[in-house]
């Protein structure tokens, strides 16, 4: 049996870092062979490495490239996860407009296309909107973090359901029988046990947005991707795969150990 595991367990952790390996070596291999690079053009790629990870040349401020994509996903997870608690609670909650309402826009959100919303947000959106004393300006990175952060609030709506609901109903009654309200029981006995089933899936969903962060840079916002294409206009397409592939692998290298985790968490969690 414990032979079985370690086979198991080895076989899927090698199968990725082969098919990665052989994935960068074919894509090297088919792009040296016929377009060598000069000592130069490796020195351009290393010279511009810093604003493909920061967006800056000129200090470590982040102005944009993957650095930015990280902010942006953080920053929409953390609004995603408050949204999408008040949703899943709302298509569980007693009162049928509050059900129906949270039920409509987790399906809406849930089901509509990243890019399309992103689109929506930019044009429904002002630059800036005066509300007296208060003015809120809302740049294109605004703009796609609010448009983000309603399509994985809606995933993870259905992830707050779908844990509480999976809850013995024995729970509820015990917590009745000892005089707890609703809500009490809620907050003290229920939430507490189906956030631990959150947890696998609300990671999952994070390494899902890191990677959904590359849209923006069609509306607008200067991260990874933009950046790289910025420096081929500049340097030319000859250096175009290894700065995909370099941008490629930093994705890589910051989704992978939440991918590896999420599985460990999903066996001590759920299994």
């Amino acid at each position: 049996m414990e032979i079985k595991q370690i086979s198991s367990k080895f076989s899927w952790q090698t199968f990725i870092v082969i098919a990665i390996v052989t994935l960068l070596v074919i894509i090297s291999f088919n792009y040296l062979r016929g377009n060598f690079l000069t000592a130069k053009e490796w020195e351009t790629i290393i010279r511009r490495f810093p604003y493909i990870l920061i967006g800056n040349q000129q200090g470590l401020t982040i102005k944009g490239g993957f650095a930015l994509n990280i902010i942006i996903s953080i920053t929409c997870m953390v609004i995603s996860t408050i949204l999408g608690i008040f949703l899943g609670l709302g298509q569980i909650a007693p009162q049928s407009i509050v059900r129906w309402l949270s039920w409509f826009l987790t399906q809406f959100f849930r089901n509509s296309p990243w890019l399309v919303i992103l689109y929506v947000m930019l044009y429904l959106l002002p630059f800036e909107l005066n509300l007296g004393v208060i003015r809120l300006e809302f740049s294109s990175i605004a703009k796609s973090i609010i448009g983000l952060s309603l399509v994985v609030a809606a995933n993870i709506s259905e992830i707050v359901r779908g844990a509480i609901q999976s809850i013995p109903s024995g729970q509820w009654e015990a917590a009745k029988a000892m005089g707890y309200t609703g809500i009490q029981t809620l907050r003290l006995v229920i939430f507490p046990q189906a956030l631990r089933r959150m947890i696998p899936p609300w990671m999952n969903w994070y390494a899902i947005l890191t990677m959904g962060t590359t849209l923006t840079n069609l509306v607008g916002v200067p991260e990874g991707l933009t950046t790289v294409r910025q420096v081929l206009e500049l340097e030319g397409e000859r250096l175009a795969i290894p700065l995909y592939t370099i941008l490629m692998l930093l994705f890589f290298l910051y989704c992978y150990p939440i991918a590896w985790w999420t599985r460990k968490l999903e066996r001590r969690f759920i299994n």
